[in-house]
């Protein structure tokens, strides 16, 4: 892990929107401006779920990363992947309720320090079965999570784009 890490579980959303930017507006992403304004109102309204952590990381007082989720409530939201993702898994019960990795997102010019490592097993400690979806484009967080021991439940795609839903070691 990088000297000099810390971390910060108040969510400040223009550290968020920042980190957000450089990770998500380049490949394999490639957000527009529209996509990243719509993140901020996202995050205001995850943060009024049941459960939401948050956790941003900081190098040398620079926002480097953070990562979110909350339980996955019952009934499922119907936004944004909810619907895909139900129809990919089939069985609701397998993800109702257990912690969703909403986002984790690394400044890349910190990549490489074990940032996202250390921010995914933070939003997830004590948080019993886990759960994300990413692209398998992002072969980056792929590595990441397959490293951390994650396990690929299933792909699906939504308009001809691919992903792929990860159940964390203790699902």
């Amino acid at each position: 892990m990088a000297v000099g890490l810390t971390f910060d579980r108040v969510p400040a959303t223009a550290a968020l929107r920042s980190v957000y930017t450089a990770a998500f507006a380049p490949p394999p992403w490639h957000e527009t401006p529209d996509q990243i304004d719509a993140f901020t109102g996202r995050l205001a309204s995850h943060s009024r779920m049941s459960g939401f952590r948050c956790d941003v990381a900081y190098l040398a007082g620079e926002p480097a990363g953070f990562t979110y989720g909350f339980p996955t409530p019952d009934p499922w939201p119907v936004d944004r992947l909810y619907l895909p993702i139900a129809g990919a898994v089939g069985d609701l019960s397998v993800l109702t309720s257990r912690f969703e990795v909403h986002e984790v997102a690394v400044d890349p010019r910190f990549a490489g320090q074990g940032i996202g490592a250390a921010l995914v097993r933070r939003v997830i400690a004590d948080a019993g079965g886990s759960w994300l979806v990413t692209s398998p484009k992002a072969t980056t967080a792929v590595r990441l999570y397959e490293r951390l021991g994650w396990s690929c439940l299933r792909e699906f795609t939504v308009g001809g784009d691919a992903f792929r839903i990860y159940l964390s070691p203790d699902a």
